[in-house]
């Protein structure tokens, strides 16, 4: 059976002067698609469809906030509608320290720390994990470039990421030529090819300044089950009260007055 060469791996063997460990122009691609995913404080509803397409596929509804201050990213998840019983995830990061993440169930909920450095558990028995989930920047990954390649006819970059920690050992990102945006990225661990996360141009809609995913998918290669992640509502740029995302609120169970609509979206 003939198999197709994939077009980036051609042109890194015929042309390898486009190849280049580390470019600055890379680099400063890759940070313009975090830029463009991270930086805006933000309000998202999103439904997750797990394992699509199968008879027990499951949908799990959660709403997420964003807020950046001070040089820190703090992240706030609620599944379901936010109520009392919801589970609740706060997780902190700051450049050149360690994330921080912390879990609540319930009204008056005791608080725990959870891990998510290495951490390759489910997010919401999905096929995402916390690591694709928080916030990320070039500074986090040495880079070299493939060469270029086509995603349902738009250009794109692709760049070989290597984390300096997580649960990847590498990660191959089909970066859009034409806008802030990955349109592919395959994931690998110590034992070789893993995930697949899939958006297809299309789906990519504008919302003021930046590029929104409206629906992706991420793919487990080795069970072959998928999820497929729609976002059903989103606000950028809106003030969400500072004091959403303290320990205290987490384990209160409800959102405070102001930021209520983060619950009512999902």
């Amino acid at each position: 059976m003939r198999r197709n060469t994939p077009l980036f791996l051609l042109l890194v063997g015929l042309f390898p002067f486009l190849t280049g460990f580390d470019g600055p122009e890379a680099r400063e691609a890759l940070d313009t698609v975090f830029r463009n995913l991270y930086s805006p404080d933000m309000l998202v509803a999103v439904e997750l469809r797990i394992d699509e397409g199968q008879p027990d596929a499951e949908d799990v509804t959660f709403a997420y906030g964003r807020k950046n201050k001070g040089g820190e990213t703090r992240t706030l998840v609620y599944t379901g509608d936010g109520s009392r019983d919801a589970s609740r995830l706060l997780l902190f990061q700051r450049p050149g320290a360690q994330d921080r993440a912390f879990a609540s169930e319930g009204t008056r909920g005791q608080v725990r720390a959870v891990s998510v450095g290495r951490h390759k558990g489910s997010l919401f028995g999905s096929d995402f994990n916390y690591a694709d989930f928080r916030a990320h920047s070039a500074a986090e990954y040495r880079i070299e470039v493939l060469g270029e390649d086509r995603i349902d006819g738009e250009p794109c970059r692709v760049l070989r990421l290597r984390p300096i920690e997580g649960p990847y050992t590498m990660l191959l990102a089909w970066v859009s030529q034409e806008r802030p945006v990955m349109l592919r990225t395959d994931y690998f661990d110590e034992q070789g090819l893993w995930k697949r996360y899939r958006a297809r141009p299309e789906d990519i809609e504008r919302n003021f300044d930046w590029w929104v995913p409206m629906q992706d998918e991420m793919i487990d290669l080795r069970s072959g089950r998928h999820t497929v992640r729609q976002v059903r509502n989103i606000l950028i740029g809106t003030d969400v009260p500072d004091d959403a995302f303290t320990l205290t609120q987490l384990a209160r169970g409800r959102l405070p007055s102001g930021a209520r609509r983060l619950a009512d979206m999902a």
